[in-house]
């Protein structure tokens, strides 16, 4: 979430000292631990709620669940068996029309380029 290195909090905690003075920063800093445990257990209560009032099938509903990108990925996994297995069927079911297609126009088989509809051009006699 927030990347603070050693480095960067003692930046923090020298800044701090020079702007507010040695002697308000434990109280500075206090107030901001206060805060911080107070926005964990807000969203701690808000998680228990939204568990609470979607029911029990969703108890192990984590807030990351509902990213947009973990729901795409979610729902991609499970319909990945279905679209196997509908690629399968739609390949079988276009096979037969393909033969008949080849044979009709006399295209050897394994050939993927498409044959000229266009009539010939020549001498016409």
């Amino acid at each position: 979430m927030l990347d603070l290195s050693l480095v960067k909090i003692a930046v923090l905690m020298a800044l701090a000292v020079m702007i507010f003075g040695p002697e308000k920063v434990p109280a500075l800093i206090a107030d901001a631990m206060r805060l911080l445990r107070n926005l964990q257990a807000f969203a701690r209560t808000g998680t228990d709620e939204l568990k609470q009032s979607l029911g029990p099938e969703f108890a192990d509903l984590r807030p990351q669940d509902l990213h947009p990108r973990a729901l795409v990925a979610r729902a991609l996994t499970t319909a990945a068996p279905e679209l196997s297995s509908l690629t399968h069927e739609i390949r079988e079911s276009v096979q037969p029309l393909e033969e008949h297609l080849r044979h009709g126009l006399d295209i050897e088989p394994g050939t993927t380029a498409a044959p000229s509809l266009m009539p010939p051009t020549g001498p016409e006699n």
